[in-house]
């Protein structure tokens, strides 16, 4: 089997392939773990599954309703968690695998409830990071110079029409994934950084299964050991046991307000006194933070993750954080390039936040919010832009399959005798025109001040960027293990502002529409893009993608349901100042719809963003990787660190304790590949603990 060379495939062993070209290689054998994602084992498994999947794959509706009822329930905590701490960590589908493994499942009906519970959690990702900023331009933080508000009250017809284009546009955006499938999963097989703990859990439910226990029990021990101590160190790090000392002011990241006296951890509290350590992060002093800040962010889940990726791909993944805070930041507080206060209608020197000491209000985090991440939004955008477009000879024979069927053709999809084997690619041209009719008319009637013209350009604008920046959130998921939903969903904010400014809308109706079209936008993009951890084990484990579609469309609607109300409680209370809570994604969006809409820093805003557009599209074609440095630009320093340590260790490790122990004991390459896989396990506790606790945290903050 000729081996085809991309941007993405490793080099297959020996050993794999003459498995693979003898027809031997079968599923979840140890020599599957040294051949993945080198595009030849995915070519053979993707031909194998076409026929033996229809034996393997199976869908149970009991067991996808657990899944479906797991992922609802942490649709509503994952809201809680990413507007307390800016990330969407969702622990959910690590528990759904463990029932299934608990339960004895057969692995392929723990990954299709697996998926189940990612389309019930991962379709309210717009309700974390945009929906709440509707209500936060409501509010007193966010006066105009004039006294007044950009929106006066939240209209009623919110919920109605975020729920309905939602729906719809999730299960538009996971259809598009049909075609992404077979680009990224199979012809050039994506990375996808921290997704080898999904196959390792259903390895270890293989080996429950088949009744060999002792390599399961080694498994589950080592996970279980390493998932409790890493749930008692954030439990130290993240459950509150008391309040702050009063002297010590927090600020909001995004305004100059003074927080509310924040609860405080056993961490926070046992090191309130110093100036090294906030919360879970050991820090440069603020104070110093002029012209870059460094910090390490005590984050078990980064340093996983560098673990799976290794060294060189940490710091590739990296490269973009480094460009931020070691070249733009200090030359942005060097040339005083002056930073815009919404608030206040006029320019600062970075300067002007010297001495204040907290976070986003020192020179280097003031250069960051408003000068480093909006160039960091234009290199995302002009690297997948030219990413796209180098992909367009790929997308021809995925698409060949529409004009097949209508033409009556032999088409990949259908298997005449068996079935489905993939979703019906047929589906997309009817899901878009349905989803079209239906935005449509709820942009146009649901809204004061709107019209048929804007409804049609908005639904345009929609369903357009619901595929192309879909493509390039589910690119830059494969390379980074991360998804770009506030870059990609900047993007179609901006672009929105932009038409619906053109075309003379009111201030109040631009700002709730533009708004709840990023928030219907983040949701559909995220499904296209998280699905591909569950399709990537599917693949190894002779699923038909036909019944993981299947499972992922069933979750969007009670998870939309679910998501929608948590969203319209949490931004209430947000906005009341009820709920202390930063929502930095939130606070970013208002912020820029107040700068756009009742300031005068347009102009130099979209400076930035076509600064970072010319060095997305060099970066692009120089490394092949824009995207991924682009998402890197948008990080604080401190939370990438960890993710580079995990890489470098894992170096370490390998070149001075498993290579020379291995010559000398004269190991087999299983004997090796049983090694590595024991530390994925150790990394995999690392990642799971961390979310598990963040769900008790998040799980008590909503009840206390």
């Amino acid at each position: 089997m000729a081996v085809k060379k991309s941007a993405y495939r490793e080099a297959p062993t020996a050993i794999g392939l003459e498995k693979i070209e003898k027809g031997t290689l079968d599923y979840m054998d140890k020599e599957v773990w040294s051949n993945l994602n080198t595009g030849v084992l995915e070519e053979y498994f993707e031909e194998r599954n076409r026929t033996e999947s229809f034996g393997r794959s199976r869908f149970i509706w009991k067991k996808v309703a657990v899944g479906i009822i797991l992922g609802t329930i942490f649709a509503v905590i994952t809201e809680y968690v990413g507007l307390k701490v800016g990330i969407a960590i969702s622990g959910g589908w690590y528990i759904m695998y463990l029932i299934g493994a608990a339960l004895k499942w057969h692995p392929g009906d723990i990954n299709i409830a697996g998926g189940a519970s990612t389309g019930a959690t991962y379709i309210g990702t717009g309700f974390i990071f945009t929906f709440p900023a509707i209500y936060l331009l409501t509010t007193e933080d966010y006066l105009l110079a004039d006294g007044t508000n950009i929106i006066s009250e939240v209209p009623s017809s919110v919920l109605i029409v975020a729920l309905l284009a939602t729906i719809l546009t999730g299960i538009l955006g996971t259809l598009y994934f049909i075609i992404l499938r077979r680009i990224w999963l199979i012809e050039d097989p994506l990375h996808i950084p921290g997704w080898e703990p999904n196959l390792q859990l259903i390895d270890i439910a293989n080996d429950i299964v088949k009744g060999e226990t002792v390599s399961a029990k080694r498994s589950l021990r080592l996970f279980a050991q390493w998932t409790g101590l890493t749930m008692l160190f954030c439990g130290l790090r993240d459950f509150p046991v008391g309040k702050m000392d009063e002297s010590f002011a927090y600020y909001n990241a995004y305004s100059s307000d003074v927080l509310p006296n924040p609860d405080a951890s056993a961490l926070d509290i046992a090191f309130k006194g110093g100036t090294w350590y906030d919360k879970g992060t050991i820090i440069e002093p603020y104070e110093n933070a002029t012209y870059t800040h460094f910090g390490f962010g005590l984050i078990p889940i980064q340093i996983g993750l560098g673990w799976f990726m290794k060294l060189k791909v940490s710091i590739l993944v990296n490269l973009g954080t480094f460009i931020t805070w070691f070249i733009i930041v200090p030359m942005a507080v060097l040339l005083g390039v002056p930073i815009f206060d919404a608030s206040q209608n006029l320019y600062r020197d970075p300067m002007f936040y010297s001495g204040l000491g907290s976070y986003g209000y020192s020179p280097a985090y003031a250069a960051f919010t408003k000068i480093a991440r909006p160039i960091a939004v234009g290199t995302i955008l002009g690297a997948g832009i030219t990413g796209l477009l180098k992909m367009i000879p790929t997308f021809k024979s995925a698409m060949s399959d529409i004009f097949t069927a209508r033409k009556g053709g032999e088409r990949r999809d259908y298997i005449k005798g068996r079935g489905w084997y993939e979703w019906p690619i047929t589906h997309i041209v009817p899901m878009t025109i349905l989803t079209s009719i239906v935005v449509f008319f709820l942009f146009w009637l649901g809204f004061e001040g709107s019209n048929p013209f804007v409804a049609l350009i908005f639904t345009a604008v929609l369903v357009s960027t619901t595929f192309f920046l879909g493509a390039i959130a589910v690119k830059v998921m494969g390379e980074t293990g991360t998804q770009p939903v506030s870059g990609t969903s900047f993007i179609v904010l901006i672009m929105l502002i932009l038409i619906f400014m053109a075309l003379g809308l009111p201030k109040e109706t631009t700002a709730i529409i533009v708004l709840i079209g990023t928030t219907v936008f983040a949701g559909a993009i995220s499904m296209e893009g998280d699905i591909i951890w569950d399709f990537k084990s599917g693949l190894y484990i002779g699923n038909r993608p036909y019944h993981l579609m299947k499972g992922e469309l069933t979750g969007i609607i009670p998870g939309a349901i679910a998501s929608v109300l948590a969203a319209v409680m949490f931004s209430q209370l947000l906005a009341s100042g009820e709920l202390p809570l930063v929502a930095p994604q939130a606070n970013a969006f208002a912020t820029i719809v107040q700068t756009f809409l009742g300031g005068s820093n347009m102009g130099m805003l979209v400076s930035f963003l076509l600064i970072g557009f010319a060095l997305g599209v060099m970066l692009e074609l120089v490394t092949g990787m824009g995207t991924a440095i682009g998402l890197g630009m948008y990080f604080p320093l401190w939370l990438m660190v960890p993710m580079i340590f995990g890489g470098a260790i894992r170096d370490y490790w390998e070149k001075r304790m498993l290579e020379p122990r291995a010559k000398a004991e004269k190991w087999t390459e299983k004997q090796k590949t049983i090694k590595i896989l024991d530390t994925y396990m150790i990394a995999t506790g690392l990642i799971v603990g961390e979310a598990i606790m963040g769900t008790i945290v998040a799980i008590f903050f909503m009840f206390s």
